[in-house]
């Protein structure tokens, strides 16, 4: 079962990936919809991503169109989880979503997490 709450349409693509991941938070935390976190400025060469922090003071980064801003603070829209998938060249994924350069997938394992678009080789299912 897809645990960020999916939003949206039941379109799948299965993609093939091209250039290895590496998560580069282990431990990224999950936010609930309506739960108030906190914007921090912080560095990205992705574009429409901001970084929030929950009252735990666990961050990760959010697209922008997931959370309303209202100065330094936001509210999440819906269920985000802010897991990255470990992937290598030549593994197979369902891609469920795409936000601001990056895929919500499924592996072959049942694993889910966020990869870069430029990681995959698109195909539909």
């Amino acid at each position: 079962m897809d645990p960020r709450g999916a939003a949206g349409g039941n379109h799948v693509l299965t993609c093939r990936i091209i250039h290895d991941h590496v998560a580069s938070y282990p431990d990224a935390p999950v936010f609930s919809a309506g739960e108030e976190l906190t914007v921090e400025s912080r560095e990205t060469v992705w574009e429409g991503w901001v970084w929030c922090v929950n009252r735990e003071g666990r961050g990760a980064w959010v697209p922008e169109g997931f959370v309303t801003r209202r100065g330094g603070v936001c509210t999440a829209l819906r269920d985000y989880d802010s897991s990255e998938l470990n992937v290598r060249a030549g593994d197979v994924v369902e891609v469920h979503e795409e936000a601001a350069g990056w895929l919500w997938c499924r592996d072959r394992e049942g694993r889910w997490g966020w990869i870069p678009a430029f990681c995959t080789e698109r195909r539909e299912a």
